[in-house]
């Protein structure tokens, strides 16, 4: 809908471009004379607003707790060099609510989850507690590479042998307790 404005240019991400929408897609929209652009990264369209001060650039901000620093580092410049055309649509998610989502579900059956490092390194472990201490669901957090992987897998394994259910921590290089407290505060920051 919002390419359909007069003075209104979008930003996203290439990935975005052929998701279906109500009734259409921003490819679709982009074909039928919409001003949408690709962006790599959301600081350009930042350059974008500076350029065509007479519209309004909107960026779609999607994704998790990933792409979130970044948008609220974003939002941020846009406030220091005075952009007043430059907004960002929000449709970020949280992994965690979509863990529960799923584990409330009575069609799913879930043993245990290898949660996201990415994600873990934002947020901590707290944030998966819940699926622990209400659920009874073991989990534990893993990197990508096949070894993290796989020991995640073990921590499971050990888990649901001992009868436990806790969120362990397997990618230490990459993921502390706690998370990252000051990339957590600048998303959480209002502004």
């Amino acid at each position: 809908e919002m390419a359909r404005q007069d003075g209104i240019i979008l930003a996203t991400f290439g990935d975005m471009m052929t998701v279906p929408g109500s009734y259409s897609s921003m490819s679709q929209e982009k074909a039928a004379g919409g001003d949408i652009r690709i962006v790599y990264s959301p600081l350009d369209a930042l350059e974008i607003a500076e350029k065509n001060p007479d519209n309004n650039v909107v960026f779609i901000g999607v994704g998790f707790e990933t792409t979130a620093p970044i948008i609220a580092s974003t939002i941020e410049q846009a406030q220091r060099r005075g952009l007043d055309n430059f907004l960002i649509y929000s449709a970020h998610k949280t992994v965690p609510e979509a863990l529960r989502v799923l584990v409330n579900d009575p069609d799913v059956q879930i043993g245990g989850f290898i949660l996201p490092g990415h994600v873990s390194t934002i947020i901590g472990l707290e944030p998966y507690r819940f699926l622990a201490e209400e659920y009874g669901v073991p989990c534990v957090i893993t990197g990508f590479e096949p070894v993290d992987v796989l020991q995640g897998i073990w921590m499971l394994a050990e888990q649901v042998a001992d009868g436990r259910a806790e969120v362990e921590i397997a990618y230490k290089r990459g993921v502390m307790a706690e998370g990252n407290p000051k990339v957590i505060a600048m998303i959480e920051k209002e502004l």
